[in-house]
């Protein structure tokens, strides 16, 4: 946590102690991109498993809400709930709506991820 956001999101909040102590949250937090890199990871061993591989060719929208802080010491689950699914009007290709929670090891809510993306149907390229 601390690594990402030092490469990557360098707020005082997330890295030092005296200035997360000063901030609404009272303690450093996980950044935004360090939450969403987590959830990414999370669902992962379901788009690509031994028996079947997601081919993304592309996302149309993306909702993304932070719920609560994540800490240091928090441990994450992830669930995945396909919401829609269609075929597209171009060949091989289907559009999906998925909805994602991101909990913390009391079940509290951390992020939510809606996404509609573009894939390829099972038998095609």
């Amino acid at each position: 946590m601390l690594d990402f956001a030092l490469k990557n999101d360098p707020w005082p909040f997330h890295l030092d102690l005296v200035a997360a102590a000063q901030s609404p949250f009272g303690e450093r937090i996980a950044s935004g991109g360090f939450i969403v890199t987590l959830w990414y990871r999370s669902l992962i061993e379901v788009y690509n498993t031994n028996h079947r591989r997601w081919v993304f060719l592309g996302g149309f929208d993306w909702k993304l809400k932070f719920v609560r802080p994540l800490r240091a010491g928090d441990s994450v689950q992830a669930r995945l709930v396909v919401k829609d699914k269609r075929v597209s009007n171009k060949p091989g290709r289907g559009i999906v709506t998925l909805s994602t929670e991101l909990r913390s090891q009391e079940s509290e809510v951390v992020c939510t991820v809606e996404v509609i993306v573009m894939v390829s149907t099972r038998g095609e390229p």
